[in-house]
């Protein structure tokens, strides 16, 4: 009797979390019409619970009509699945949030740091979910940048 009640367990508890899911499902036009500026970035990790968690997917620029530079960066919660679930619900995870800034450079390699940009902007995102981090440059001279992320507090 304990052998068939114990799959039965364990087939009923995968079952209800699999049903406690919470993530974002997708659907999107297969033939992209867009054709976006994406640019190669360079990646300077140091935590690797973020890292196992975000998936940095592209970064695209554009410029604005009045020819201000825009920058946007695609993540993806990749924290997907029972597991990851049971894990978030546990440690309170879920949904996960982040934080991350914009620094906006001069063409001469100048930081500007004068402005709301510069502070550390909070973001929550759910597992599946994608989510685009978009920054506008202050200053027209502005022709770079850099984000950081990291976890919220």
């Amino acid at each position: 009797m304990k052998r068939i009640c114990l799959p039965g367990l364990f087939a009923a508890a995968a079952l209800l979390l699999a049903a406690c899911q919470n993530s974002v499902n997708t659907v999107e036009n297969a033939d992209k019409n867009m054709t976006p500026n994406t640019i190669s970035d360079a990646r300077f990790v140091t935590d690797g619970f973020l890292k196992r968690r975000l998936a940095l997917q592209s970064l695209t620029t554009s410029r604005t009509a009045d020819g201000f530079m825009r920058a946007q960066l695609e993540v993806v919660n990749v924290r997907t699945g029972a597991f990851a679930q049971m894990w978030s619900d546990l440690t309170d995870e879920n949904p996960y949030r982040i934080r991350y800034r914009f620094t906006w450079f001069t063409d001469d390699g100048m930081a500007v740091n004068e402005t709301v940009l510069a502070d550390w902007q909070d973001a929550t995102i759910i597992p599946g979910e994608t989510l685009f981090l978009q920054s506008v440059a202050p200053y027209k001279n502005c022709s770079d940048f850099k984000i950081s992320l990291r976890e919220a507090d």
